[in-house]
């Protein structure tokens, strides 16, 4: 029976993937539509074809691997002499169209943050402990203390806990809690510790708070903005190779994910939030064979005035292209002699 709920919670996990991948085509396809761009074929999966149909000239397909889709435009990737053909497009409505698939993405994510905030609510730094004759004792904390300022930066998530230790003055901590519904103020300073340093005498932890529903929407903006902020710099970690072994695939992906099905549908969504962030991040880039390489392309386009020749343009995505599946290999590899499987949430 055990078996059979992992094989089912991999194969769920499979298809979350696949449908955060499908909400990025979506982007490209609805936008293309929109802009009048012909489109050629419009398919969810990979793969050889299940089932295919044809309405308003559009060739819809189902694959066998569901592990998202894709948007084939006409004359994406040539330069075809016709006015229908993408490359033929005015270059604002082809650079809308590559940039829906990473704003879809975002806004994906962003209405998965307003149900987490909404339904579960989110983690703030709690005092879970007091040091007896410490100089937080003396100050006047308390456990249960809820830390919503620390070192002057204004905390309404746990996620904010290092960007407040960074901002420290190294003398003393300053803290604004929340007790009783009452905000206190504390200036602690440090003391010497044989084992532990310069210490303020307490320690926290995640504690979990709830919004109401206003609240809850207004704070995801500040949400999605962190998440964003933290997914670019592990990303870009990655290329320097300083955050190579923190790196997850989809092998890695799909574990958490069939892990995270079989405990709890809150962390499904967290998790749902970060791929769908990290997906529209990556994207974005300015790199070749991703969205933000062709967007480079359309901005040089418009510097000089003219394109650059569509088969040296081609040439370029396809060697970035075959280096970024050397990399995805190498991340798989490094997911399945198990590496490097880390949670993407702390606390």
């Amino acid at each position: 029976m055990d078996t059979v709920v992992t094989i089912l919670s991999y194969v769920g996990a499979l298809l979350f993937v696949g449908i955060i991948i499908m909400v990025h085509e979506l982007g490209h396809y609805s936008i293309g539509r929109a802009c009048h761009i012909k489109i050629v074929e419009f398919a969810v999966g990979f793969g050889p074809k299940i089932k295919q149909w044809v309405k308003n000239d559009i060739i819809y397909s189902v694959r066998w691997i569901f592990l998202g889709g894709f948007t084939k435009f006409y004359g994406e990737d040539q330069d075809v002499d016709d006015k229908l053909a993408f490359n033929h497009q005015p270059a604002g409505r082809r650079a809308l169209t590559i940039a829906a698939g990473p704003v879809f993405n975002i806004a994906f994510a962003f209405l998965l943050v307003v149900i987490v905030l909404c339904a579960f609510g989110d983690y703030v730094p709690t005092v879970s402990e007091v040091w007896e004759d410490s100089p937080a004792e003396q100050a006047g904390l308390m456990a249960g203390d809820m830390i919503v300022e620390m070192n002057g930066v204004e905390m309404d998530f746990y996620m904010e806990v290092q960007a407040a230790q960074n901002a420290a003055s190294g003398e003393s901590i300053q803290l604004t809690v929340l007790r009783d519904g009452q905000e206190l103020e504390f200036d602690i300073p440090l003391q010497y510790y044989e084992e532990h340093g310069l210490k303020a005498g307490f320690t926290y932890g995640p504690g979990r708070v709830y919004f109401g529903f206003f609240e809850a929407i207004a704070l995801s903006f500040k949400w999605m903005f962190l998440l964003l902020k933290e997914t670019l710099v592990a990303i870009l970690g990655i290329f320097t190779g300083k955050g190579m072994e923190n790196a997850v695939g989809v092998v890695g992906i799909v574990d958490v994910l069939g892990e995270a099905l079989r405990s709890s549908f809150e962390y499904v969504l967290r998790l749902g939030v970060a791929i769908s962030a990290s997906l529209a991040v990556f994207n974005i880039l300015p790199l070749p064979a991703l969205d933000g390489g062709r967007l480079v392309f359309i901005g040089i386009e418009k510097v000089f005035k003219k394109p650059v020749p569509r088969n040296i343009e081609g040439f370029i995505h396809l060697v970035g292209f075959a280096l970024f599946f050397v990399l995805v290999i190498l991340i798989t590899y490094q997911d399945i002699t198990g590496n490097s499987i880390k949670s993407i949430f702390g606390g």
